[in-house]
């Protein structure tokens, strides 16, 4: 390597070798590889050892797993299981809601087994009969399915339960299910998720399209106005754009009544709040900027005398559109897509305050199973598998995508 020349205030010139530019370099992007790696990098790692790290609670089941060594996950254990739950209750007295309520995400009704199990087990024989007689879910293959599950220090459940599936036989890596019907809700999230997605990216692709060409030709005040009308989202707080559009949609709101008033609609005037169609508008409102954006960039970088000469050889305006000027803004386009799908995947915000029931998304589960069922293991998959989704589709648009010239 050659080392390059740098002219001094005082007009000499002066050698900066490779490996000092190469250490100045790497001293400026320090700080910012620590943010990605201190914000970034190990909470990732966080979700994923969230997702599988059951070593808490397989700590407080440790006699119960030995017991259950031998179990093939066929019928019920032996006494000898029994015997050891009952210690491991006994021995973890402090950790009985904790336990209880793990088990409860693999099994309804543990909360309960577990809390009169721990309230009369001085009363409860150590043995199989004993604890059927005691309350008729001991005798629940089910409950015994769970607490083998909770018993592991590793689990991968949590990424089956993401997907509405479960183990068939715990024993069994490999032996899995769907869930029973009334607990299937991710498979109709996930499609939802990808549907919302898609549907955002074609409105705002639509939409975005003809007005990056605008802005790319106009000029003076007509470009002036237009960039601001894009730009304008950027400066106000989502907050305040996402419950502006409450008052236009809600049932008394200002576009409802419009309609009722205007004799467009007969009778009773559709519900446009707290539903999917609510999400799916005020996310392609929140979003449209990003597919301007890129798609103007490009096609500011297009010189039209390539679609001039494309007329004069005898194409028609939408000929030479087609197969002149589209090709060469397409990798601003599919730019557009890659940022909307990415932001579209994760929008919680949109959903929980305009969408209702009917129009929240994967991330509303995520966030839901954060806060509120403290479910953070399935939250950690979800997340974990949300991620992987995202990254995936970007990889695959960004390697499909067309190169400009």
């Amino acid at each position: 390597m050659t080392a390059t020349n740098e002219t001094t205030p005082g007009g000499t010139r002066r050698r900066i070798r490779p490996k000092r530019a190469t250490l100045v370099g790497l001293a400026l992007i320090a700080p910012l590889a620590l943010v990605i790696v201190l914000f970034l990098i190990l909470p990732l790692v966080r979700f994923v050892s969230l997702s599988v790290d059951n070593r808490e609670t397989a700590q407080w089941l440790s006699h119960t797993a030995a017991a259950l060594s031998d179990w093939h996950g066929e019928g019920l254990p032996a006494d000898d299981a029994y015997a050891a739950i009952a210690r491991d209750i006994r021995e973890n007295s402090d950790s009985t809601s904790k336990l209880a309520a793990r088990l409860n995400f693999f099994e309804g009704g543990m909360i309960s087994l577990m809390r009169h199990t721990a309230a009369q087990l001085d009363t409860i024989p150590p043995t199989r009969a004993g604890f059927v007689a005691f309350h008729k879910d001991w005798g629940d293959p089910e409950t015994w399915r769970a607490i083998y599950l909770v018993s592991q220090p590793l689990l991968s459940e949590h990424y089956l339960n993401a997907l509405d599936l479960r183990a068939d036989n715990p024993t069994e890596p490999l032996s899995i299910e769907k869930q029973p019907e009334r607990q299937q809700i991710f498979q109709r999230l996930w499609l939802r998720t990808i549907m919302v997605a898609l549907v955002v990216i074609t409105l705002c692709t639509l939409i975005g399209y003809p007005l990056a060409f605008y802005l790319s030709q106009a000029q003076g005040f007509a470009f002036i106005l237009g960039m601001g009308t894009v730009l304008l989202p950027f400066w106000t707080p989502l907050l305040a754009r996402i419950t502006s559009w409450q008052v236009l949609l809600e049932s008394t709101g200002i576009i409802p009544t419009a309609l009722a008033a205007s004799g467009l609609i007969e009778g009773r005037v559709p519900q446009l709040f707290d539903n999917l169609f609510a999400t799916i508008v005020v996310m392609t409102y929140v979003l449209l900027p990003f597919a301007v954006l890129p798609t103007y960039a490009v096609m500011n970088r297009v010189s039209p005398s390539l679609y001039r000469a494309a007329l004069t050889l005898g194409a028609s305006p939408v000929r030479a559109f087609f197969q002149v000027y589209l090709p060469q803004t397409l990798p601003g386009v599919v730019a557009g897509c890659v940022l909307i799908f990415v932001f579209s995947w994760g929008f919680y915000l949109t959903p929980e305050l305009v969408g209702g029931p009917g129009g929240s998304l994967i991330g509303n589960q995520i966030a839901y199973h954060f806060s509120s069922s403290l479910n953070w293991g399935l939250a950690a998959a979800l997340s974990g598998l949300l991620l992987f989704t995202i990254a995936a589709a970007a990889l695959v648009l960004r390697v499909l995508a067309p190169r400009q010239g």
